[in-house]
């Protein structure tokens, strides 16, 4: 681990330059969920203490965001369902497609990190074939297993119409979100070997579980979101460790981007006039449009014509892609939404007249995918972990086509997190944790403490990421029956024998055989070729050569014949078939390997990145504490 100040540094150089350049600006920590690595943010107060201590510093809850979405309608066989949700995992094959928000969870080294199936052909695994021919379940539930994210599951409402999370009522949902964190919680405590830190860390999950379903009882009327903002506080008050102080405040996207004559003015809705203004308009729209060409977003014109890069959720109707043309509102909601328009909208305050004139004053409007993190960066400085929120590169380029059409929006940079999540579990004392398979099969044993965790990840990530590359160029095989037999022992030693063997037996008889019969046909191949030539050269002599012609053409055919039965020859097929047997051991082998491997690679260099952050309460909080005191910080422009 790096040293104290040499991680402080950064943190206390990023929040220096803030006190100078944004001195009034709220730090806002913006996301769909607690349960995931949101409150981690909560680390850099730590430093606002010292550096800035009246800088306030928001989380809040992106109430606004849709809750999930599975983009199917046939569940993935024995998907567990809990009232009107299902409790899902994620894979390359029957929920490809899935994505969550507001109704996800990991246990404890868990993370949405799927293994693809263009990941296992990367590093040489022949996934269809073992699936065809080598696995014991049918095709699709062996790629689902196979391709399946560890410790990691969402809720998805079996209702077709995806609804924002403030939307999702909390009695509708509580039965499922309770089973939702007995998978999260309970799946963590339980690797948990000492027992005074288990029965600790089992009373904590199950303290949060009863929290949350009291709060469902006492509040029936309430949604997800409320929930949500409840429990908030309290979380961050158990990393902290004390009171919070007043600087920490709380909010949610339905509150900040309230849409009505009386917030239009506020510069959050500055990108939303650009867009507005036929000044302006054509080249917004460009920018919007080039910045996610080649991207799964869709451009503006597959929305419709007027298309704007912002939804608008109207209470009881819910939320949809604003359409604005000269003579007309639209809002695609599940139930679309048209307003004729007495007059052209052209700024956001005619916008927002025609908007409470039409559905009340209560409105959310709502940036698209790049506009969002635009809109905010106006008025907040974000906070993002790592790895956080896949449109920030493609948001960074929309403000440079901007600025080249001379369409200035003046915005906070952004502050980026980085957390030493594996390095610092030495702080905590010694806790022996049964590690996952992949885990216990990268680290050689399954179960470490915690201090042997931290000193030893980067190695084992090292050592995991040369296996898959000695996986990739390892094609033939008896190679991999090689690599197998140095890895795992006597018992893939001796199947190597046993292959050597087989084939052996195959080349000194049957292998024999087929060589002298193939051997014979070739030469009866080229007489023919040769005689055919003659006949070229002297047609008048093809009656004289045509019977000799034919009889090569019979014993050709009979030698084939003859080639066949000896390769369909019981013993042969015998000894072919446990060759086979042996090879896709090999290739299920080198695909369980890939997997494990895989997901510990990527899935400690993820969660290094990007910690849940109920996990430091189950495992020990001096985990967070130590996080916190050696965090890192960097400026981000946009």
């Amino acid at each position: 681990m790096k040293t104290h100040d040499s991680c402080s540094h950064a943190v206390e150089s990023c929040l220096e330059i803030l006190k100078r350049h944004a001195p009034e600006t709220p730090l806002l920590a913006l996301g769909q969920t607690l349960f995931w690595d949101e409150p981690m943010k909560l680390a850099v107060l730590h430093w606002l203490q010292q550096v800035d201590p009246n800088r306030r510093l928001i989380f809040g809850i992106h109430d606004t965001d849709y809750f999930a979405r599975l983009h199917t309608r046939a569940l993935p066989k024995n998907a567990r369902t809990v009232g009107t949700y299902a409790l899902l995992p994620h894979n390359d094959g029957s929920t490809r497609a899935l994505w969550a928000a507001a109704g996800e969870i990991a246990q404890l080294f868990g993370s949405e990190t799927v293994p693809t199936l263009a990941m296992f052909a990367k590093y040489g695994g022949n996934v269809e074939r073992v699936a065809r021919h080598c696995a014991e379940t049918d095709p699709q539930a062996y790629i689902d297993a196979l391709t399946e994210a560890w410790g990691w599951r969402a809720l998805v409402a079996l209702d077709t119409a995806p609804r924002p999370v403030c939307e999702v009522p909390l009695r509708e949902i509580s039965e499922a979100l309770d089973a939702l964190l007995e998978f999260g919680l309970d799946g963590t405590w339980r690797m948990l070997e000492d027992s005074q830190a288990r029965t600790r860390a089992c009373n904590w999950a199950w303290n949060l579980r009863q929290r949350a379903q009291q709060y469902a009882e006492a509040h029936p009327d309430a949604s997800l979101a409320d929930l949500f903002a409840a429990l908030y506080p309290e979380l961050l008050q158990m990393l902290h460790g004390l009171p919070l102080p007043d600087t920490v405040r709380f909010t949610r996207t339905t509150e900040l981007l309230r849409f009505n004559t009386r917030t239009a003015h506020l510069p959050r809705f500055q990108i939303v006039e650009a867009f507005l203004n036929p000044a302006t308009r054509p080249a917004c729209e460009d920018a919007y449009n080039r910045a996610v060409a080649g991207t799964p977003i869709y451009p503006l014109p597959e929305f419709g014509e007027g298309a704007l890069p912002f939804d608008l959720l109207i209470p009881g109707k819910g939320r949809g892609t604003i359409l604005l043309t000269e003579r007309y509102l639209s809002v695609l909601t599940p139930e679309p939404q048209i307003v004729r328009l007495p007059a052209p909208v052209h700024t956001v305050q005619q916008l927002a007249a025609v908007v409470e004139r039409t559905w009340g004053d209560r409105c959310t409007l709502v940036g698209k995918a790049l506009t969002l993190i635009t809109m905010l960066a106006h008025e907040f400085v974000f906070v993002f972990n790592e790895r956080g929120s896949p449109y920030l590169e493609r948001t960074a380029r929309m403000h440079h086509y901007l600025r080249e059409a001379g369409i200035e929006l003046p915005i906070y940079p952004l502050l980026r997190l980085q957390y030493p999540t594996w390095d610092a579990l030495q702080a905590a004392e010694c806790v022996s944790l049964r590690l996952p398979e992949h885990l216990a099969c990268a680290f050689g044993e399954p179960v470490v403490c915690t201090d042997v965790f931290a000193k030893r990840w980067r190695a084992v990530v090292s050592e995991q990421q040369h296996l898959l590359e000695r996986l990739r160029t390892t094609r033939s095989p008896r190679a991999l029956m090689q690599l197998l037999a140095e890895r795992e022992g006597d018992a893939w030693s001796v199947r190597l024998q046993e292959y050597d063997a087989l084939h052996a037996r195959l080349t000194n008889t049957v292998g024999s055989w087929a060589a002298m019969l193939r051997e014979q046909t070739h030469a009866l191949h080229a007489e023919r070729r040769a005689l055919i030539a003659e006949i070229q050269r002297h047609p008048h002599q093809f009656k004289t050569l045509e019977p000799r012609l034919r009889a090569l053409k019979a014993r050709i055919k009979r030698l084939n014949l003859e080639r066949k039965r000896v390769a369909n020859a019981p013993e042969a097929k015998a000894l072919r078939t446990r060759a086979n047997q042996l090879e896709c051991e090999a290739e299920r082998a080198k695909l369980e390997l890939i997997r494990c491997a895989y997901l510990t690679v990527e899935g400690l260099h993820h969660t290094h990145a990007r910690p849940t952050a109920w996990w430091f309460l189950i495992v020990s909080p001096r985990w967070f504490h130590a996080c916190a005191h050696n965090l890192e910080a960097r400026l981000e422009a946009l």
